[in-house]
């Protein structure tokens, strides 16, 4: 029994820390990039503003609140997003090469997209 309440209470910091929520992270004159995240599924939306669709993401290892994903369709290369959220900052950058990018992000209101976590990804 202290087993199964030692186990209970360990898990409890993980159950904290999931959750869904948007961020919107601006690219000077251009227009924002918006990511919805279900931290609980490991699961990221990315609306680019030059894509028509949001595209479908997967977090792959999670340090606290912040976390490393990767998006499908944009490319082999191009797949190194970092949310840093003690910084509230976006680092993405091409694999395997210096190139990288960091964008100021704020938390917005949860996106409609959201709606679409169980849509964007095929079930087995």
């Amino acid at each position: 029994m202290r087993f199964l309440l030692a186990a209970l209470l360990a898990m409890l910091p993980l159950a904290a820390q999931a959750e869904q929520f948007s961020l919107r992270c601006d690219d000077g004159e251009f227009e924002p990039l918006l990511f919805t995240f279900d931290t609980s599924a490991k699961k990221a939306i990315y609306e680019s503003p030059t894509q028509k669709n949001p595209m479908p993401g997967t977090i792959l290892r999670s340090y606290g609140k912040s976390f490393l994903f990767s998006v499908q369709s944009i490319g082999p290369d191009f797949t190194d997003f970092i949310w840093s959220d003690g910084a509230s900052q976006m680092q993405i950058g091409l694999r395997g090469t210096p190139f990288q990018r960091t964008f100021r992000c704020a938390a917005i209101p949860l996106r409609p997209v959201a709606a679409q976590f169980e849509t964007l990804w095929p079930k087995p």
